[in-house]
């Protein structure tokens, strides 16, 4: 009976341990990713807007310079320390999509800039645009949208990491 027991815990150890393996070998496009393609001024993400902001009240925010994160290669800056903590319990959830990149125009083969106050939440993601009417686009057909920036998302990633 010990042996057993020992057996199915030695077991449940391998699966838990396979399962954290893959979760962190999942690609992902937030905005640090790692992906080598992040959307920086300097250092900073989504030109100094509290990301945290996007979610809770629905609209951009500008971060304080005072009340910042480093994360993945960007600078994350928030409107309150409230904010910040809450980004630390999830960061991925609250970054950009495709590094911060408009996700329209991603679609489309192009990197662009963004103007942080053009943003969606689709699926729980944050994506931002460039211009309202890139917002518009994706909003016809954010599943089609968001699929292929994805798909060009991790090509440009993949060759930027060759030509390292």
């Amino acid at each position: 009976m010990q042996q057993r027991r020992w057996m199915f815990v030695w077991i449940i150890g391998v699966l838990l341990c396979l399962a954290a393996v893959a979760q962190a070998q999942q690609a992902t496009t937030s905005g640090g990713s790692g992906q080598a393609l992040l959307n920086l001024d300097n250092t900073v993400a989504l030109h100094g807007y509290d990301p945290v902001a996007y979610f809770t009240e629905s609209e951009a925010v500008a971060g304080r310079k005072n009340i910042f994160e480093r994360l993945g290669g960007a600078t994350y800056r928030f409107a309150s320390r409230a904010n910040k903590y809450t980004f630390l319990t999830d960061a991925p959830k609250f970054q950009p999509q495709f590094g911060g990149y408009c996700a329209t125009t991603l679609s489309m083969g192009r990197l662009e800039d963004i103007n942080p106050e053009e943003f969606a939440i689709y699926n729980g993601k944050l994506y931002v645009f460039r211009d309202g009417q890139a917002r518009a686009v994706f909003l016809n057909a954010p599943g089609r949208i968001s699929y292929e920036a994805e798909q060009n998302y991790f090509r440009m990633a993949s060759k930027k990491r060759e030509s390292y």
